[in-house]
Parts: C-alpha cells; sequence; structure tokens
C-alpha cells in the first residue's frame, strides 16, 4: 500500500496541477487506463464542488487536502475540507428522464462520481468533510 498527500489551493485553477499529480501517482504503483481516468473524473468534480460551494461564509483559511492511497485492488482518494457540511452521498440521484428543461439545476455532478467510482462514503470529523471516492482495478 502506498499513501500520498496533496494540498490543494481552494481555486479551480489548481485542478489541473491536482490531476496530474494523481494521475503520475497511480502510474508509478501501476494503476493507469480506464481506473485512473475515471477516478480523475470523479476527483476533479469532488474538488471543484469544494471550491465552489463549501466556502460560502465560512472563515478563512479554506483548506483542501487530497489523500490518495493506492492497494493492490483498489485506489482511494479522499478529499479533506473545512468548508460548511455537505453529504453528498444523502443527495437524491438527480431526475435524468425528465426533458432538460423541466429538471432542477444540480445533482449531475454527484452523479457523475457515484458512476465513475465503486463506493462514495462521506464523514464529518469535527470541522472537516471527508469524501472518499474508491475505486477498485487489478
Amino acid at each position: 500500500m502506498a499513501e500520498y498527500r496533496f494540498n490543494v489551493a481552494p481555486d479551480i485553477a489548481e485542478i489541473p496541477r491536482l490531476l496530474d499529480w494523481a494521475e503520475k501517482r497511480c502510474g508509478e504503483r501501476g494503476v493507469a487506463g480506464e481506473t485512473a481516468f475515471k477516478l480523475g473524473l470523479a476527483l476533479e468534480e469532488a474538488v471543484a464542488n469544494v471550491i465552489n460551494h463549501a466556502f460560502a461564509g465560512v472563515p478563512t483559511p479554506h483548506r483542501i487536502a487530497v489523500k490518495l492511497t493506492v492497494e493492490d485492488d483498489r485506489v482511494a482518494a479522499e478529499i479533506i475540507d473545512n468548508g460548511r457540511p455537505f453529504d453528498p452521498t444523502a443527495a437524491p440521484e438527480p431526475d435524468c428522464a425528465s426533458p432538460l428543461e423541466s429538471r432542477d439545476v444540480g445533482g449531475l455532478g454527484i452523479h457523475l462520481i457515484r458512476r465513475m467510482t465503486d463506493r462514495v462514503e462521506y464523514r464529518r470529523s469535527g470541522n472537516e468533510n471527508r469524501l472518499r471516492l474508491v475505486k477498485k482495478h487489478g
């Protein structure tokens, strides 16, 4: 098992740097292709949601960290932030059957995260959100 940590500035411009880092760490441990791609998409969406929504009304400093754990059969990314509490695992599934113009705005990012990973876990610990995304490989 290998563990890595990356601190992310709360700025959308930081996401490409984060994704490059995650791809390199996964590649070093033999995780590539579809697994790395899907985990990257889910990680990008989750961190963008934190940057865009978690810090409204929360005093600075705003912190985001990603902990990446690569095991023989799975890779997990845990996004840790000190934003407002939000449990994406409790969000309802979006209405994908209705026409676009009659749907509520939002919810598709969480839907994407769920579809790209094998497991999504959330917990609030102290003043931190901890969102864990797990993708099986091998």
